[in-house]
This record gives structure tokens, sequence and C-alpha cells, in this order.
């Protein structure tokens, strides 16, 4: 049989994060599990996953396919390289999100690219390869057709004490910082829910994560998958995405908490309704202050997502937010930094203002600043970002809420006053996590801090540009 390996490959060093994201994409695994079917030979490696990157010994094979972020898009090329140089007449195809929107890039390291979803022409492209060295992939019109994806194709999945399962793709709304709908569609489409039921039946781990980008945009879909979870009273909790226009529907919310769901990752973006309307992101502060209250009553733990660096935000907005997140009792949060992905309405606008500082695309992850804000300097967006991040989760927040842990754990059970918003030690655990992970990160990246700081452009100015030839 042909040998296929299949990699999602790691960030290069910058970011500490990778290590404890080891959830690996559903594209390899539906993939893999066609190519599979279809006779091949086939490996998938997640180097996050594995601990660590692959050697060159290790990358053996007729074909080397490979998906990435564009964060992780300069660690794929090098893989490619290798590759080639190892196995000087196989084939290499890359696909995903980067590659799909940077393809005359990607085509300088591999033989081909596979744009949008490739589960229809992949078998064909190995099988009988191609004139043209771009595939356009088609959306699945049926997302039934797709295998059960197999997780024993997967190098170290018994690593993995979290199961994804993803039951949609596409989403119906269209943020100008996001590049979902210009890679899956604006529409929205399903999986049957007796197809969801088959996959779910099969998870081992006590969590699972939907990968949907908004489980929940199908109100009455998402009714029917809520009961038929619930009726299977499965033994695992869940969490997944969605946005706060759910919680217009408190019974749906009370539907969730039944089926076992345990967190919700909600992306707020912001605190500012100017910076909301500047991001498309059609919702308001009022929405997010109810979809807090509504899944905290119902005792679902709330991961708040934040964007710093839009038009509208200036020095204040780090602030504003972290007071915004300790106030709302919000039970971790996630700052981020507006990153203009290519594929995004954001890429297109900055790049045409001359705004971006570099393409090394390794910082293009969310956590470094790689643009010049309106308000504020790049080093000020990226400083102002960490520390929000340590403000949020400082040691003495830590430390009143061990404190009030333990008084929920005595005196208030004795009591009777045991509610959610006495928020259970894991999430203590995870707080404790992210204040270590910081500090790491500022070691690891004292070299971009001090890049950044000698950045005293302004928006009358353009930032230099440093190509990623000049890494």
């Amino acid at each position: 049989m042909k040998k296929v390996l299949f990699v999602e490959p790691k960030g290069i060093g910058a970011n500490v994060f990778a290590k404890f994201m080891t959830l690996p994409l559903m594209g390899p695994l539906y993939l893999g599990t066609i190519i599979r079917d279809a006779g091949f030979d086939v490996k998938i490696v997640n180097e996050n996953l594995l601990g660590r990157e692959l050697t060159m010994n290790e990358l053996e094979g007729d074909f080397l396919l490979l998906t990435s972020l564009t964060s992780t898009s300069e660690r794929a090329y090098e893989l490619a390289r290798q590759f080639k140089q190892k196995n000087p007449y196989a084939t290499v195809i890359m696909g995903g999100i980067h590659a799909t929107f940077l393809k005359d890039e990607a085509l300088r390291y591999v033989d081909y690219v596979v744009t949008g979803e490739g589960e229809e022409i992949i078998v064909d492209l190995l099988k009988n390869g191609s004139d043209q060295r771009v595939i356009n992939g088609k959306l699945l019109e049926n997302l039934d057709n797709l295998p059960v994806p197999d997780f024993n194709l997967l190098m170290n999945s018994n690593r993995m004490n979290i199961t994804p399962v993803m039951t949609s793709r596409g989403c119906p709304f269209d943020c100008n910082f996001c590049s979902v709908t210009k890679m899956f569609g604006q529409g929205y489409r399903t999986l049957h829910i007796d197809r969801v039921m088959e996959e779910l039946r099969r998870v081992k781990t006590n969590s699972v994560f939907f990968y949907d980008d908004n489980l929940t945009a199908n109100v009455n879909r998402t009714h029917q998958l809520m009961e038929r979870m619930a009726q299977e009273k499965f033994k695992f909790h869940w969490a997944a995405q969605v946005r706060t226009d759910i919680t217009r529907y408190p019974d749906l919310v009370k539907d969730m908490k039944r089926a076992g769901c345990d967190t919700v990752d909600i992306g707020f973006e912001s605190v500012r309704n100017e910076t909301l309307n500047g991001l498309s992101k059609r919702q308001t502060l009022d929405d997010i202050k109810r979809a807090i209250d509504v899944f905290h009553k119902n005792s679902i733990r709330i991961h708040g997502m934040f964007i710093f660096g839009g038009d509208e935000d200036d020095m204040n907005i780090f602030k504003e937010t972290v007071k915004f997140s300790v106030k709302n009792k919000i039970d971790t949060v996630q700052y981020m930094i507006l990153t203009p992905l290519p594929g995004t309405e954001t890429y297109e606008k900055l790049e045409s203002e001359g705004r971006s500082l570099h393409k090394m695309w390794q910082y293009y992850d969310g956590l470094h600043a790689v643009f010049q804000p309106k308000k504020m300097t790049p080093f000020e967006l990226q400083r102002g970002m960490l520390d929000a991040f340590e403000d949020f989760y400082s040691y003495p927040r830590l430390l009143n809420e061990a404190l009030n842990i333990v008084y929920d754990k005595t005196v208030g059970r004795v009591a009777g006053l045991i509610n959610y918003k006495s928020r259970p030690s894991s999430s203590l655990v995870r707080k404790a996590a992210a204040n270590f992970i910081i500090k790491r990160w500022l070691k690891l990246n004292s070299d971009y801090m001090s890049y950044l700081s000698k950045i005293k452009t302004t928006m009358k100015r353009s930032a230099p540009v440093i190509q990623l030839s000049d890494k």
C-alpha cells in the first residue's frame, strides 16, 4: 500500500500556550479516514499532541499531507522541505485555511495546494495526480457523507482526555476578523442528529468539546440534539462554542445543562459597543450581560474571549475589560490581540492601509501584536493585553478565590449557601496554570517585546514590513 503521512504542525516556539492545546483539528481525521478506506496506509501526527517536532528520520512515506493554521504555516513549510530532501520523488500536498488564502506562497514549498474542503477530491488526487497544482475543493452538500473519524490513525490519541466532535460547518454570521465564512461558507450545514449520536456513543473520555464554530446556530436543531443527549444520559461533560444570542432562549440553555453542558466558550470580543460594531460582531454589551446571567443561573461556566486592538480601542480598554470580567464573575478569560489573518476583511483592510508590521506567520496567533493600531503603539497593545491577563489571573485574586472555596466547602455548605457563583476548584487550577503560562510566555518572547518597543510609528507613517524570507 502507498504510505500517507498526515501532519498537523506545531508553532515555532513563540507560543508557549501551544503545549496546552493538544486537541487535533478534525480535517486530518476525516481525510485520513477517507484515505485509509480507499486503500492507503495512513498515519496522522499532531506535533502538539506528540509533544515534540518530528525528526527528518520520521518523515517517511509516498505522500506528505500538511494542514496548518497561519501561525503554524512556517513549520509546515519546513516539514515539506525536510520531507522532499529525504524523499525526493514523493509528493507533498498542503491544505487548510492558510494555504487556501495564500496558495501562491504555499506553492513555493509543496507540489499541490488543495483549497477549501478536500474530502471529495483527495483520493483522486492521491491516485491520479493532477495537471493543475491548485485543486479547488468543494463544499460538502451533505455532511452525513463524512466518515466517523478513526482516532486510531492519530499517534498518541490515547493521551487525549477530551474528545473533539464536530456537528456542523459554516456560520450564518460574518465577523470581519474571522475566516470561517470564507473557508466554509455563510450557510450552516449540519450532520443529522442520528449521525452525531453515533459519534457520541463512541466517546471514551470524560469530556467532549464540540468543534462547531457555533453549535447552537439552529435553535430548533439544538433543542432536538439536547433532548437526544439527555435521553442517552452520557457520562461525559461537554463544552462548546456558542454566541450570546442563544440566551434569548432560556429554556434551551436549561436543556443544554440537562444534556451535560459544563462550559461555554463565547466570543464576547469587547465591552464597548463601538468596538463590537467595528468588528461586525452583531451583538451588544447588553447581549453579553444577559448571556453571563443566563448561563450562570443554569450553572454553566463561561470561558469569555475578548479581542484588543480594534480601531475604536484606546489605552483604557484593558482595565475596562478586566474590571468587567471580574465584576461579572466570568470563570476564565482569553484576552487576545486582533490578528489580520489571511482571508479576512481585517487582513485586506490593514494591508491596504500599510499597517502590517511583518509577515512572520508564527506570530499571527492572537497573542502577538502584528499591526499598527489606530490609538496606541504596537508595544502598548502588546503590553496592555499581557497586563490584562496578569491582572485577571493575579495571585491576590487566586488567593481570594481559594479562600472563598474553603468557605463554601465549610461554613457555606452548612448554611446552605452554595450557589454557582462559588466556582469549583477546577476553575481555580486552570487560573493558576494560566498565571504560570503568561510568565513563561514573557520569558520566551523577550526579543519580540524588544522589537515592538522600538517601533515608534503612528497612523501617519507606515510601519516597516518584515517579509517571511527575512526571518
